[in-house]
């Protein structure tokens, strides 16, 4: 860990350096990456406080946050008690989410917050605290167990309404299979496992395309999603960022704090959001637009991007990207981590989800993922006891 961590210390100021002599706001980038580093540092200490734990404990927590989760969200949205939650984000957030006209014509409901600054951020913690609750402790996992994951799941549909769920189910449903794949001694089974993660990975990243061609060729709601600006704004946008970015700084990207310089291009990639934004600052039930436009307006254009995963590969380039990525791998394999394949897509998946590079949250599900299968690698056998799994979930440092 102390290696890996070095490296990537050394990389990310390489690229620093680097990028200073073209940086418009070199103090900016500076900022950027102290910011980085806090993130690093707060989930790594997330990572041993799960890892350290008896598998079935964690699983028991994370079951307990999401049903908390679900709770404070039905009582908000169908027992009145939306007007205090309301009064304690005001407390919390200098500006929040309150566009209740986009959530009735979007998902034909309010969608809850749960003190949260925006609904779709419920959808993504009440994902990753079911990914903890069925990866956790993946030895029970049975016929009962999909009864009442299938119920919370339909529960948190109906009531929070947010498709960042669909992200973690199929995060779940992908970590159920590796598990259970890994446990075979048989080569050609663990070839099958690596090409199941290849293939995710795949469609993962070429998604976007996917459903653009399908919202063309099919039409009807297909399209209504795709032409929707939430879409546009999770997917469509940062994925054509990506695109100008490899056109014009393919190598080391516009860099960490590079909103000076990737603006130009944004204008371009966000241009139908940026027309209705700006068309929607006077509106008076879209309390969120006029925050968004104030920070485009200071050129901060990094505020339009709500996809870490494409922001990455934006911020640090195809080559300096694969460095890092390469770097944080050999972090987790320090830390005892095995399956570093399913982990990568699991952060890519919820990536998909929320927008940040050198904030905490944008980092976090990379890691619990991989606090989670730490207790994968001396899975228990059937019929042994306890003690094995417990002693799994202890992370290898060195």
């Amino acid at each position: 860990m102390v290696v890996a961590a070095g490296l990537l210390l050394t990389a990310t100021v390489a690229f620093f350096a680097l990028s200073i002599p073209y940086a418009v706001a070199p103090s900016r980038r500076l900022l950027s990456l102290a910011q980085l580093y806090v993130a690093l540092i707060t989930n790594c200490g997330l990572f041993l406080g799960l890892s350290s734990l008896d598998s079935r404990t964690v699983s028991r927590v994370f079951l307990s946050i999401a049903v908390l989760i679900l709770v404070v969200a039905t009582l908000e949205v169908h027992f009145g008690l939306r007007p205090f939650v309301d009064a304690i984000r005001s407390l919390i957030h200098q500006e929040y989410y309150r566009d209740t006209a986009r959530d009735l014509q979007l998902y034909g409901a309010v969608r809850p917050t749960v003190f949260a600054s925006e609904p779709s951020l419920v959808g993504i913690f009440w994902g990753l605290s079911l990914c903890g609750w069925l990866l956790a402790d993946t030895d029970r996992w049975g016929f009962r167990r999909l009864v009442v994951a299938a119920l919370l799941t339909a529960a948190a549909i109906f009531v929070i309404r947010s498709p960042t769920i669909f992200y973690a189910v199929a995060i779940c449903v992908i970590g159920l299979i590796v598990h259970g794949l890994r446990r075979s001694a048989n080569p050609g089974v663990r070839l099958a496992k690596s090409a199941l993660l290849f293939a995710c990975f795949v469609v993962t990243t070429t998604s976007t395309s996917l459903l653009m061609h399908a919202g063309d060729e099919f039409g009807g709601v297909i399209e209504d999603i795709v032409k929707g600006d939430s879409f546009y704004s999770r997917q469509i946008g940062p994925h054509r960022l990506a695109s100008s970015m490899a056109d014009t700084s393919p190598f080391f990207g516009f860099g960490l704090g590079g909103d000076a310089e990737m603006a130009p291009y944004v204008m371009d990639a966000f241009s139908p959001v940026i027309e209705n934004m700006i068309a929607g600052a006077n509106a008076a039930d879209v309390d969120s637009v006029p925050g968004m436009a104030i920070n485009f307006s200071e050129g901060k254009t990094s505020h339009l991007l709500t996809n870490s995963f494409w922001q990455f590969w934006i911020s640090f380039g195809i080559l300096g990207g694969a460095v890092v990525a390469a770097l944080v791998a050999l972090a987790l394999a320090n830390l005892g981590v095995s399956e570093i394949g399913f982990v990568l897509l699991g952060a890519t998946l919820m990536g998909q989800t929320m927008g940040g590079v050198v904030i905490a949250p944008a980092w976090t599900p990379l890691f619990v993922i991989a606090a989670l299968t730490i207790g994968w690698t001396n899975a228990r056998p059937a019929g042994t006891g306890k003690s094995a799994r417990s002693a799994s979930r202890r992370p290898v440092i060195g």
